[in-house]
C-alpha cells in the first residue's frame, strides 16, 4: 500500500512551505528525513495505515517557529483543525494522528499512547552525528544569540550528552542499527569534552585555534589547582595568560600559545603533541616558555632561562612576558588581601624571586622596544611587587591621618581587584543580589551606599532597588489601593509587587543587586504584626512560606544590622537638627524590631546561602561598610570561582 497521491500533493503544496519558517535543523530537509524512516519503520508493525504515518510525520514541527517549547501540541493542533485532513482521515483516525504528534518529542515523560507514536518518536531520532552537531548550532545560533563560542560547545555538549548519552532521555521504540550505532558514537566523543569541541567546530566551520588552545589545555590540566590558592582550579592562570595576550592585540597562535604555555612543563603531553595537534608555529612558541629539565636545579633552570630568552623572536618573548606578569599580579593581589608580604610558598625566597624576575624582564626587553605596553606592565607589577611601589598621593596626602583606614581599603581594593580578573573569566548565572535589613540607624544606608560606589568604580554593572513600601512608586500609586484591601489581599499585592520589583532587576542582567529592604524585611514586620495580634496565623505562615522560598531563589546574601535601641536614638537625633519626640523611632519600636530579628535568626540562615549579621552598637559607620565589605567579597569571590568550574564541567 502506498501514501495517496493526492494527499502527498496536498502535503507538498500546502504544509512543506511553511516549513521555511524553522530554523535548518527542523526545515524540510529533517521532515523528509522523519517522514522516509517513519514509512520504513511501519514495516515492524502490523495493520498500519501509511497515509496516517505520512501525515504525522509530515505535520510534526510544523510549530516549531512558534514556540519551541511548545511545538508538539502546536503542531499537533494545527493538524486537527485542518479542514483538508477530514477529507482524508475520520475523527479516530485525526485523534491517532494528533496524539501521535503531541508525542514525538525525545524528552516525553511517558510512552507514546499508540504504535504510531512510536513511529514517529522512533524516527524523529538522529543517527548521523555530524547532522546532530549541526542542528544543535543552529538552533542555539537562532534562540541563543547570546552565547559566545565557549557558551555554544557548552550548551551543545550538555544537550547531546543528556539527550543521547548513556543514559540519555532519547528513547527508541523500533529496532533501528543506525540509530545503536550512533549512539556508540556519541558515547566515545562525550569522553573527551576537548575532542567534542574540535569536533563541533569542525563540523559547524567556526574553527577557532584559540578556542581549541584553550579547551586542550583545560583538559591538559584537569585537576591540578593553583599552588598559592588551592582553592582555584589551575586552568585559571593559562587562560588569564592567553587573555592578556589578546588584551594587547597580538596573533591568534600566540594567544593561542598563552593558553597552552604549561601543557609541556606540567602535564603529560610533549612538544611533539603540540605540534602534532596545532603545528610548529605554536609549538616552538609553547616551548620557548617552558623551562628545561626539571631535573635540573632552580637556580640552573632560571639562569638557562634567562640566557634562551635574550635571544627569543619578540612573539615567543611576549607568551613568557605575560606568563610574568599573570603570576605577578596573582602574588601581588594576595599579599595585599593578608597585609603582607610573603614568599614562603616559593623554593626560593625574595631575593632570588627578585633577582629572576628582575633578569628576566632584562632579558624580554632586550633588543626590543622597553616602551611596548606589555613590557611597561611587567615592569609596573615588578615595581611593585619587588620596590613596593605604591601611590604616594594616597598614603602621605589622603590618608596621611588615617594610615589604618587606608590599610583596610588596600585589603577591600585588592580583593575587588581579583573579583574583577574572575568576572572576565566567568559570568554568574544569575546576578549577585544583597539585601539589606536591620534596625533604623545601625548603618544600613551607608552601607549599601558605599557598597554601591566601591563596585560601581571598580568596573561592576550595579542595580540598587529601593525599599518598597517607602518608594514613590508604593505612595503615589498603590499605598491608597493597598489600604482598602483585607489582610490577606494586601499581603499577597505587597508580595507579587516585591517579587515583580525583584525579578525585573534580575533581568537586567546586571553583576550585583543591592536590595533596600525586601523579602526577609518583609518576614521581620509581618512577625511583628503576627507577635502583636495584628495577623492570623494562618495567614502569617502562608506569607512566611511564600517569601521563604522566593529568597531561596533570589537572595544570595542578607546583610542584618542592629544596635542597642538607645544608641541607633542617639544616632538619630545626632544626625538631625529636629529635636521633637520621634513619633515611629522609639526606644519601644527599637526594642521591638531587635527582639524580632533575634527570632528570625534561624528563619533568616535557612532563607539564604549566606547571612551577615553585624551589631553597631561600637562601630562608626564606616567601619560598618567595611566589615560588610570585607565577608561579602569572600563570598562572591567562591561564588564567580564555583561558576568557572561549572562553565568548564571541572567539578
Amino acid at each position: 500500500m502506498q501514501v495517496k497521491k493526492q494527499l502527498q500533493e496536498y502535503v507538498e503544496n500546502n504544509i512543506f512551505p511553511i516549513y521555511q519558517k524553522n530554523d535548518s535543523g527542523h526545515g524540510i530537509e529533517h521532515i523528509k528525513y522523519v517522514i522516509k524512516r517513519s514509512l520504513e519503520f511501519a514495516k515492524q508493525f502490523d495493520n498500519i495505515d501509511l497515509d496516517m504515518v505520512y501525515v504525522i510525520a509530515s505535520f510534526h514541527d510544523l510549530a516549531h517557529h512558534i514556540d519551541k517549547d511548545n511545538h508538539e501540541i502546536l503542531s499537533a493542533n494545527l493538524f486537527y483543525k485542518n479542514e483538508k485532513m477530514q477529507d482524508f482521515f475520520n475523527n479516530e483516525q485525526r485523534i491517532i494522528i494528533k496524539e501521535a504528534i503531541e508525542d514525538h518529542r525525545a524528552n516525553l515523560e511517558h510512552e507514546p499512547r499508540s504504535n504510531y507514536g512510536k513511529i514517529i518518536s522512533s524516527a524523529d531520532r538522529n543517527t548521523d552525528l555530524t547532522s546532530s552537531l549541526k542542528r544543535t548550532h543552529s538552533y542555539t545560533i537562532k534562540h541563543y544569540p547570546e552565547l559566545d563560542l565557549d557558551g555554544m560547545i557548552n550548551r551543545a555538549y550538555k544537550h547531546i550528552s543528556q539527550k543521547f548519552g548513556n543514559s540519555g532521555y532519547a528513547k527508541i521504540y523500533c529496532d533501528d542499527k543506525e540509530f545503536e550505532d550512533f549512539k556508540k558514537n556519541v558515547a566515545d566523543l562525550i569522553k573527551n569534552k576537548y575532542r567534542f569541541a574540535v569536533k563541533y567546530m569542525e563540523v559547524n566551520g567556526i574553527m577557532d585555534i584559540k578556542e581549541k588552545a584553550k579547551l586542550f589545555a583545560i583538559q591538559a590540566h584537569m585537576g591540578q589547582v593553583r599552588k598559592n590558592e588551592p582553592d582555584k582550579p589551575m586552568i585559571i592562570h593559562p587562560i588569564g595568560v592567553g587573555q592578556l595576550l589578546e588584551a594587547f592585540g597580538y596573533d591568534d597562535n600566540v594567544v593561542a600559545a598563552g593558553y597552552l604555555h604549561d601543557v609541556v612543563e606540567d602535564t603529560k603531553y610533549t612538544s611533539q603533541d603540540i605540534e602534532n595537534e596545532f603545528g610548529k608555529d605554536i609549538a616552538n612558541l609553547v616551548m620557548s616558555a617552558s623551562e628545561p629539565d626539571k631535573s635540573l636545579s632552580w637556580e640552573d633552570r632560571k639562569k638557562h632561562t634567562i640566557e634562551a630568552t635574550k635571544e627569543l623572536p619578540l612573539r615567543n618573548k611576549v607568551v613568557i612576558c605575560a606568563d610574568k606578569i599573570n603570576n605577578l599580579e596573582d602574588l601581588f593581589l594576595k599579599f595585599e588581601k593578608n597585609g603582607n608580604r610573603d614568599f614562603s610558598a616559593f623554593k626560593r625566597g625574595e631575593e632570588l624571586q627578585k633577582w629572576y624576575y628582575t633578569n628576566i624582564y632584562e632579558s624580554l626587553i632586550s633588543g626590543e622596544d622597553k616602551d611596548l605596553p606589555i613590557f611597561e606592565r611587567l615592569k609596573d607589577i615588578l615595581d611593585k611587587v619587588f620596590a613596593k611601589k605604591e601611590s604616594l598621593f594616597l598614603r602621605d596626602t589622603i590618608f596621611v591621618d588615617n594610615q589604618d583606614y587606608y590599610a583596610k581599603l588596600r585589603k577591600l581594593h585588592a580583593q575587588k581587584i581579583e573579583l574583577k580578573r574572575l568576572k572576565s573569566l566567568v559570568s554568574l548565572p544569575k546576578p549577585f543580589v544583597v539585601e539589606f535589613t536591620g534596625t533604623p540607624r545601625t548603618g544600613k544606608t551607608t552601607t549599601i551606599n558605599n557598597l554601591y560606589d566601591f563596585f560601581k568604580k571598580g568596573g561592576f554593572e550595579v542595580s540598587l532597588v529601593e525599599e518598597f513600601t517607602t518608594s514613590k512608586y508604593y505612595k503615589e500609586e498603590l499605598k491608597s489601593k493597598f489600604d482598602s484591601m483585607s489582610y490577606s489581599d494586601r499581603d499577597l499585592a505587597i508580595f507579587e509587587e516585591i517579587n515583580k520589583q525583584l525579578q525585573n532587576a534580575i533581568l537586567t542582567k546586571k553583576d550585583l543587586i543591592l536590595i533596600d529592604r525586601s523579602l526577609n524585611d518583609r518576614q521581620i514586620w509581618n512577625y511583628r504584626r503576627f507577635v502583636r495580634g495584628e495577623m492570623p496565623k494562618d495567614l502569617y505562615l502562608n506569607a512566611r512560606e511564600k517569601y521563604s522560598i522566593l529568597s531561596k531563589q533570589l537572595i544570595d546574601v542578607l546583610i542584618v544590622t542592629y544596635a542597642d535601641s538607645l544608641i541607633s536614638l542617639k544616632r538619630d537625633y545626632n544626625s538631625s537638627l529636629a529635636l521633637e519626640k520621634r513619633s515611629f523611632l522609639n526606644e519601644a519600636n527599637l526594642n521591638e524590631y531587635n527582639e524580632s530579628l533575634q527570632s528570625l535568626k534561624e528563619l533568616f540562615t535557612e532563607n539564604v546561602d549566606s547571612i551577615i549579621s553585624l551589631d553597631t552598637s561600637k562601630m562608626s559607620m564606616n567601619d560598618v561598610s567595611i566589615e560588610v565589605a570585607s565577608q561579602v567579597l569572600p563570598i562572591m569571590r567562591k561564588r564567580y570561582i564555583k561558576a568557572f568550574k561549572q562553565k568548564y564541567n571541572l567539578e
